[in-house]
């Protein structure tokens, strides 16, 4: 169940950050000369393979970073592969999904990756400590009582 729960909290936040990234780049789009905000457009296959990224992302960090008794050279080295295989799901499906067609596309598409992954990683994080204090302050409250 902890798995099922991770792989689905890791897809709603993958899938939520990149759309924000998504909002960012249209707000910055327009903010160039001869930018039209109103223009940027996404098809229902683009939204839908959003989710999907979401999904398979999500998948692999429940495949790499779901194991707690591992040393700390061990996670980062599970860390560095964890980005490089994340960042390539995204960029092929990128391409396959034409989120770019041009150099300058896929530089913006790399910058919300590691947004995205900071993002996600940041707010893992914060979830984490969540849980960690209310499972502290339970244990607490049943100390209190003996």
């Amino acid at each position: 169940m902890n798995k099922l729960k991770l792989w689905l909290e890791q897809t709603m936040m993958i899938s939520f950050a990149i759309y924000v990234g998504i909002i960012i780049e249209g707000v910055v789009y327009s903010l160039f000369p001869g930018g039209d905000l109103a223009s940027f457009s996404l098809s229902w296959l683009q939204l839908l393979s959003v989710i999907l990224t979401g999904v398979v992302c999500a998948l692999l960090t429940v495949l790499f970073l779901s194991y707690n008794d591992i040393s700390k050279k061990d996670f980062i080295v599970r860390i560095v592969f964890h980005t490089i295989g994340l960042y390539a799901i995204v960029s092929i499906f990128g391409w396959i999904f034409k989120w770019y067609t041009q150099l300058a596309g896929f530089i913006m598409m790399t910058v919300i990756f590691f947004m995205v992954y900071a993002f996600v990683w940041g707010v893992s994080l914060w979830f984490h400590k969540r849980d960690d204090n209310k499972i502290n302050k339970a244990l607490e409250s049943i100390r209190d009582e003996e």
